[in-house]
């Protein structure tokens, strides 16, 4: 958890000026120091806070928007030129994320202060996936604040799909090859084998490290989610495990979050997810607000 020192109570000011347009983007930028090197730490403040988290990453600039999701998910640029590299050989492999960030840093078009460097849409699309953020918000520089349902990254040949159980599969053999702080970061689809009665095949984004993974799903209806259907899908994993469910970054929908733990001596901190998030609170959450209503009907009619 991000302790809010004085410093960071600064940033977060910076932050709602901006939001609310009492400050530029450059002033931002210059104000709170922004280079490619920088970790924006203090976003793990807001992402608990969807509004304003989502408010803010709309307000600035492509780069800005990737040093932002560095920070939530805790990646740093020699993993992602790693996890990019591993999902696409289609372009430069010595092409560095800061590179790319600080061609991106502002929002500038002028081809002679900007974009001196040309990215494949590959790199686009890999990067909206490695850091969970819509496309349009990795690609567009002028991208207007707005939820989206759209998965382009995910709508393309080489994403593979995958049972449940082979999805598990895949990934406790991936995770064995991870040493030390190294990541790896998979786009796929995942069969719906009647487990979501209003889906097709499932968008998810997945997260290995050498001692846990995520498999974090797209549940495009929220009224898919089953809670006796999910706990079929967990006795599928084998090992420990905790479900959340949670908004999705920039898009309309819930994400159904496996998060499965393969040393039972680790607690992982993941900023995104909180206890509040986990299922079986939301669901105690809601029959403790069931019953309230109902009381109050109750009192109010009989």
């Amino acid at each position: 958890m991000l302790k809010l020192t004085e410093l960071y109570a600064d940033y977060l000011i910076m932050i709602g000026k901006l939001i609310k347009g009492e400050m530029d983007l450059e002033t931002y930028i210059k104000r709170r120091g922004v280079n490619p090197k920088v970790k924006l730490n203090e976003v793990k403040s807001l992402i608990n806070m969807p509004m304003m988290f989502n408010l803010y990453i709309s307000k600035v600039s492509i780069g800005v928007r990737c040093m932002i999701m560095k920070a939530v998910l805790d990646l740093n640029n020699r993993q992602i030129v790693d996890i990019s590299f591993a999902m696409s050989r289609t372009y430069n492999s010595k092409t560095t994320i800061g590179d790319f960030i600080n061609d991106h840093l502002d929002n500038s078009t002028d081809i002679n202060l900007n974009k001196k460097r040309t990215y494949s849409i590959e790199l686009y699309y890999d990067l909206s996936i490695i850091l969970d953020i819509p496309f349009r918000y990795i690609a567009d520089v002028g991208a207007n604040y707005k939820m989206v349902g759209s998965f382009d990254e995910y709508d393309r040949e080489k994403i593979k799909l995958y049972t449940f159980e082979q999805l598990i599969n895949v990934t406790l053999i991936e995770s064995k090859n991870i040493i030390g702080d190294g990541r790896k970061v998979l786009g796929v689809k995942i069969k719906n084998e009647n487990y979501f009665p209003f889906e097709l095949d499932l968008k998810a984004r997945v997260d290995i490290r050498d001692r846990y993974f995520t498999i974090e799903i797209h549940i495009e209806n929220e009224s898919s989610l089953d809670y006796l259907k999910i706990l079929k899908l967990k006795s599928l994993i084998k090992v420990h495990c905790k479900i959340y469910i949670r908004n999705a970054f920039l898009r309309e929908n819930k994400k159904l979050i496996f998060l499965v733990i393969l040393d039972n001596s680790i607690n992982p901190n993941i900023s995104y997810l909180k206890d509040d998030y986990l299922m079986d609170n939301l669901l105690l959450m809601d029959d403790i607000l069931s019953k309230y209503e109902n009381s109050l009907i109750n009192k109010k009619f009989f």
